[in-house]
């Protein structure tokens, strides 16, 4: 399955190849990264504090993971948000945690192309190849 996250201004997010997409630009971010952007956009507008996004990132790790770990992180994604021409989406609560700006998301409206949607195209495809070779042999091949 395809799926993609639309973020606003043509720019998706890929969970499946942890790619941002602005047109031809691929931008692959860690895994880390995308563990934070996919939990942001499930949670839009809404107040995560430090421990929660440690909890949800690090797992079983977040114990022995500080808050430092956790604004290197951030960085990052601002940084590669910013490289695909999406800013200002992540606001610090400073002492608190973070918030995700859905406005700034355009809602992240979740696209796939469903399979049934890839098979037509593919039987689209194998009929017009037919019609071809159809017409080159009979219509172009003396009696």
């Amino acid at each position: 399955m395809n799926k993609k996250i639309h973020l606003g201004n043509n720019i998706f997010f890929s969970e499946e190849t942890n790619q941002l997409i602005n047109g031809a630009i691929k931008l692959s971010i860690s895994e880390k990264e995308k563990r934070l952007l996919s939990h942001f956009i499930r949670h839009p507008d809404t107040e995560l504090t430090k421990r929660n996004l440690i909890g949800v990132i690090w797992e079983q790790w977040a114990e022995t993971t500080d808050d430092a770990n956790l604004t290197q992180l951030i960085y990052k994604t601002r940084r590669d948000l910013a490289a695909v021409n999406l800013t200002n989406c992540i606001k610090t609560i400073p002492g608190k945690g973070y918030l995700f700006i859905s406005d700034k998301a355009d809602e992240a409206v979740i696209y796939h192309k469903p399979r049934y949607e890839r098979l037509i195209g593919s039987v689209i495809t194998f009929i017009a190849f037919i019609i071809l070779i159809y017409t080159l042999i009979y219509c172009f091949h003396p009696a």
